[in-house]
């Protein structure tokens, strides 16, 4: 099996929204209903192609945020996580995975219906770049 260079978007971000944000369960896909805990915030890519496979990667990540408590505590939520990914831009904070090396959101937080019941959707679309670490 052949090595991969890139890491995934995921691996980069979701330790230090973790780590930023406690409190919130933080995921790349939903619990079984038995186990979810709200707040929640849940990161998706949806694609996004690099110019150079092993050098940077332009993932579009869907960010969306759930609460049971209001649609602006909903919004705050997606608003701290988008100002934690904004912060690691730019101090371009070092992970064990990578960087990130841009940020351009293409869709601010939007209100959805939430499929979860008694709970609220904001969701939004950002293309991250992204970079390996250099010794890898």
């Amino acid at each position: 099996m052949v090595e991969r260079r890139m890491p995934r978007v995921q691996s980069i971000i979701l330790p230090v929204l973790r780590e930023a944000l406690p409190g919130v369960t933080i995921g790349s896909w939903y619990r079984d209903i038995d186990y979810r805990t709200f707040p929640i915030l849940n990161i998706r890519r949806l694609g996004g192609v690099g110019p150079d496979p092993k050098r940077l990667d332009l993932p579009v990540i869907e960010m969306t945020a759930y609460t049971q408590e209001s649609l602006p505590a909903t919004e705050n939520l997606y608003m701290d996580a988008r100002e934690v990914l904004l912060d690691m831009v730019e101090r371009q904070t070092v992970t064990p995975f990578g960087y990130l090396h841009s940020f351009t959101e293409t869709m601010g937080p939007t209100p959805f219906d939430s499929p979860f019941e008694d709970s609220w959707r904001v969701q939004g679309l950002i293309q991250l770049g992204v970079r390996p670490l250099r010794n890898k």
